[in-house]
């Protein structure tokens, strides 16, 4: 363990007692230092000067507290190594709380997405209902039981022609309806 030179037991007991010049020459010695040192973890310019910077205020908030048992260059490169992990932490849970509330929400428009789709049946069905007889049961024949124009022509006994029309005579009514 490295014993605490002189010159650091000075700048302490100075912090201790609130001797701002003491502070200002720390943080002008170390700011940049730290945030190059900070580089070596993020890119972020923003985020390394403002983790460098509460790095300090909390420094300066803590004096009176303050125990350093290792050098002050050690003391604080560990400060802000702290603050930038417990900052990426923060960042981490509140990426992981918003990405929760992106979850919810697209559960949300998928709930309604199928309220929407229900709805959209049920607007469907009453439009076949109100389909001609001979009309709607071509279109059931064809579309829902998956039958072929020929199937349907046999079996209603009508010609392929009449299908035909009576499909699109559907398609179109049904379009319009759905409006």
């Amino acid at each position: 363990m490295t014993k605490i030179s002189a010159d650091a037991k000075f700048v302490i007991a100075s912090l201790k007692k609130g001797d701002q010049r003491v502070f200002e020459k720390l943080y002008s010695d170390y700011f940049e230092k730290l945030c190059f040192f900070l580089l070596n973890y993020t890119q972020d310019k923003e985020i390394i000067e403002d983790i460098v910077q509460d790095t300090f205020v909390k420094l300066w908030i803590n004096r009176e507290k303050l125990t350093i048992s290792t050098s002050l260059n050690s003391y604080l490169y560990k400060s802000v190594y702290n603050n930038f992990i417990d900052n990426y932490r923060k960042k981490k849970k509140r990426d992981t709380l918003l990405e929760s509330y992106y979850q919810l929400a697209l559960y949300k428009i998928i709930d309604t997405d199928e309220e929407y789709k229900e709805e959209r049946l049920n607007k469907l069905d009453k439009c076949i209902a109100k389909l001609p007889p001979k009309c709607k049961e071509v279109f059931i024949s064809i579309k829902l039981s998956g039958m072929k124009y020929k199937e349907v022509a046999s079996t209603l006994n009508i010609s392929l022609k009449t299908v035909e029309g009576h499909t699109r005579k559907a398609y179109v009514f049904i379009k319009n309806c759905m409006k």
